[in-house]
């Protein structure tokens, strides 16, 4: 009888060091979700200024919780956009010029070559926390042309209306990431480097309005609403 719960107590201790990583991960680990809701702090109102920095003007950003609900820190995190449809009739047809691309962490940011960028990943985040990541942005559009890369000339749309623009990191000379009014299917991935890739889509509607009041813009303005991937 000894003999055979010593046997069983080392096939466990075996089984233990080999898979213990594996056992480990199954314990203690990251889990990403993601939600938005169109109220401060997600989106709100703030001020922008002019490129030569002689104008002050309002601007509205609309941001994911990037959540870490595991019982470790997330590390690496990192979100992009891997589809943008727009509605045509009754279907969504992709935006084929649209690449797959990181979407830009709120307040994260590196120097690079003597300038600031925002990062591609976050390095951790906290169990039970989240960070802010930005999904885009809409500005005044009596000022957007002052803006380097936040005016494409060639949307149909007037002076007066507002375009959204999408927060990829990286700002193309084509201006795919500026999108008109209309009705719009965006699907994100979350990822990390010890948790499950999360798959998210959402629907966003742009009227094409502007609002200085920030209630008015943020209810009036664009709808996000996630929907089934």
């Amino acid at each position: 009888m000894v003999d055979w719960l010593v046997g069983i107590g080392t096939l466990l201790l075996a089984f233990m060091a080999i898979f213990q990583d594996k056992v480990r991960s199954w314990v203690w680990s990251a889990s990403l979700d993601c939600d938005i809701e169109r109220t401060q702090p997600d989106c709100h109102r703030t001020i922008s200024i002019s490129r030569n920095n002689e104008t002050e003007f309002f601007s509205f950003y609309y941001r994911f919780k990037i959540w870490n609900k595991g019982s470790v820190s997330a590390r690496n995190v990192e979100v992009l956009i891997v589809d943008l449809s727009r509605k045509e009739g009754n279907e969504f047809k992709r935006i084929e010029a649209f690449p797959t691309d990181n979407l830009r962490w709120s307040t994260i940011f590196e120097y690079v070559d003597g300038g600031i960028v925002p990062k591609r990943y976050c390095e951790y985040i906290s169990p039970d926390t989240y960070k802010y990541c930005n999904l885009g942005h809409i500005h005044d559009p009596k000022h957007r042309g002052s803006l380097q890369g936040e005016n494409n000339p060639r949307l149909p749309v007037d002076s007066t209306e507002a375009i959204f623009c999408m927060d990829v990191h990286f700002m193309s000379n084509n201006l795919y990431y500026l999108i008109g009014p209309g009705e719009y299917r965006v699907r994100i991935k979350v990822g990390a480097e010890n948790a499950k890739t999360i798959d998210r889509s959402y629907l966003i509607k742009i009227s094409g309005k502007w609002f200085e009041d920030e209630r008015r813009m943020l209810n009036e303005g664009v709808s996000i609403e996630p929907i089934e991937s």
